[in-house]
């Protein structure tokens, strides 16, 4: 959870100069950093805070109740450089989700060289929270044993995060998708061995590059289609910024 809070920190610190009132004298350089830093420093405490009142608390209190944590919150990021320029990597960034399935494939996709498209969209958990978009596409025609009476088949996929404050981060994906238990046309599914790489990034995140693993579990919904409940979780083994 620190790492992320502190890749959101130094992120913030990037944003513009906030423009002066009109009528009042310039603020020489060093000042104006200053007031920036304070205000950037603020306003993203403020965001940070409102996502999750109770991690925000345990992430930056230091008290016996963790009432100074947003002061605490502020003092740290504005005691901070700018880090406009510089290139930050972050190690073992585990970032969880929950999601519904908005598509399970088109009736007959199984036996298609196209394969299933599975798609699905949800929210990040977490003090950063945010929301993300998946799509998965299944080779069912390649499928082979799970050992208990279904199938697993090679998957790939791409995901992007939506990030508040920061911006986007999308990773190209792969792995195996296995049905859980015996074969049906409404079971479970798990993704194993998944695999991710960063492609591409917008915002604070424009020249991002990464990788990690990734793993999620796809409970049955109404129908086989459409409903299911997605949880996921994947982890940025490296995660490099340049801000």
């Amino acid at each position: 959870m620190t790492k992320t809070l502190l890749l959101f920190a130094v992120a913030a610190l990037c944003l513009p100069l906030a423009a002066s009132a009109h009528g009042k004298p310039p603020i020489k350089p060093h000042n104006a950093h200053t007031v920036a830093v304070a205000k950037n420093s603020a306003w993203l405490c403020k965001s940070l805070r409102a996502q999750d009142t109770k991690a925000f608390a345990t992430a930056y209190g230091k008290n016996h109740n963790l009432k100074n944590a947003y002061g605490k919150c502020v003092a740290s990021h504005a005691r901070a450089k700018s880090l406009h320029g510089k290139t930050l990597t972050f190690k073992n960034i585990t970032v969880n989700s929950t999601g519904t399935v908005t598509s399970g494939g088109a009736s007959g996709c199984q036996f298609t060289d196209a394969g299933c498209t599975l798609t699905s969209t949800g929210t990040l958990n977490g003090i950063a929270g945010g929301t993300y978009s998946s799509t998965w596409t299944i080779l069912w025609k390649q499928a082979t044993s799970n050992g208990t009476g279904g199938y697993c088949a090679p998957a790939t996929g791409t995901t992007t995060l939506t990030l508040p404050i920061v911006g986007t981060l999308t990773k190209t994906e792969q792995g195996t998708v296995c049905e859980v238990g015996a074969t049906g046309t409404n079971v479970e599914h798990t993704l194993t061995n998944g695999t991710f790489t960063v492609s591409s990034g917008t915002g604070m995140l424009t020249n991002s590059t990464g990788n990690g693993t990734v793993s999620f579990d796809q409970k049955p919904g109404a129908t086989d289609a459409t409903g299911g409940v997605v949880t996921g979780s994947e982890t940025f083994q490296n995660l490099t910024v340049q801000l």
